[in-house]
């Protein structure tokens, strides 16, 4: 596995961890913190939602966001 992707899941297992010892589970504020950390904002989570019955009718959002987040997690320094 390349380094730069190891790292995406490494940075997602350590917020994971975070957040289900402070909380039990993810809080929609720390997946919005989450999500600013890469660049997605209000702007790009309606482009999202928008966009996405255009790539699969039948996709699951928060898998796809999944995927998203860990490649903008990859791609960034």
């Amino acid at each position: 596995m390349d380094a730069d992707l190891a790292a995406a899941f490494d940075r997602l297992a350590d917020f994971r961890a975070v957040q289900l010892a402070e909380h039990g589970g993810f809080t929609l504020e720390a997946v919005t913190c989450l999500q600013e950390a890469v660049g997605i904002g209000d702007e790009e989570r309606r482009a999202f939602a928008g966009r996405l019955p255009e790539v699969s009718a039948g996709a699951d959002p928060g898998a796809v966001l999944l995927g998203v987040l860990i490649g903008l997690l990859a791609a960034a320094p």
